[in-house]
Formats: C-alpha cells, sequence, structure tokens
C-alpha cells in the first residue's frame, strides 16, 4: 500500500485539473473521476521507519478522509488457484482456498489476540 497522502495528493490535484470543466467537480473526490483501488488490505500495509502499529494504521488509505467514499468489493472465486488445475483437485483446491481466507480473515487456529499457532499439511511443508 501506498501512503494515504499519495491519495489524497491524486485527490487535491484531480479535483483541481477538473475544476475547469465544472466548478462541481472541486467538491466530489478525485474531481468526479472513478478510482480503482487494488490489493488486499490485510497483507499489504505501508512501511513506516520505526513506527507502532498505531503509526502504520495512521497512514493507511483506511484512515484517509478519502476511505468514507471508497466501495469495497470483494472478489467471491480465487482464480489465481484454479490456474491450470484439473477437475480431479477441485475439492482440495476449495479447500485450501476456504483456509486461505480463515487465515486472512484472522479465524484460523479459533479465537486469538492477534497471534496463532497454525497447523500446516503436510503437502504444504518443503
Amino acid at each position: 500500500m501506498t501512503h494515504r497522502h499519495c491519495f489524497e495528493a491524486l485527490d487535491k490535484s484531480l479535483k483541481d485539473v477538473m475544476r475547469v470543466l465544472d466548478v462541481g467537480n472541486a467538491e466530489v473526490p478525485f474531481g468526479g473521476k472513478v478510482v480503482v483501488f487494488g490489493g488486499d488490505f490485510r497483507q499489504t500495509l505501508p512501511v513506516v521507519s520505526k513506527g507502532s502499529r498505531a503509526d502504520v494504521v495512521a497512514v493507511s488509505l483506511c484512515s484517509s478522509y478519502l476511505w468514507s467514499f471508497c466501495k469495497v468489493l470483494r472478489l467471491t472465486k480465487n482464480m489465481r488457484l484454479q490456474v491450470g488445475s484439473s477437475t480431479d483437485n477441485v475439492g482440495e483446491l476449495r479447500k485450501f482456498s476456504e483456509w486461505l481466507l480463515e487465515i486472512g480473515d484472522g479465524i484460523a487456529g479459533g479465537e486469538n489476540d492477534g497471534e496463532v499457532d497454525l497447523e500446516l499439511s503436510a503437502d504444504l511443508l518443503i
């Protein structure tokens, strides 16, 4: 992820440029242009040198005034797991995909306080 100030600077720049066409564009996010952000907010965080967890959260897009204008869309199929797979292992892939989502949602391994011991199946070990 990028520091929230980068997105806020883009917002202000687009507002400034688009207000030439319509003065109302200076009041809407990104000057009325649709902007698509991609990524997994659970996996990639901005880097803050010698920063605490709170410092990292404070510079993320989720902490920006722009976040209230964002609509979060969730993918329902893990297409990356299905590339080159045969119909024989569809059940295995579905189970693995669900396990990955459980890890990302923080529910794998039961209740935890941010740290949990996960058991990896033997086929994942090298």
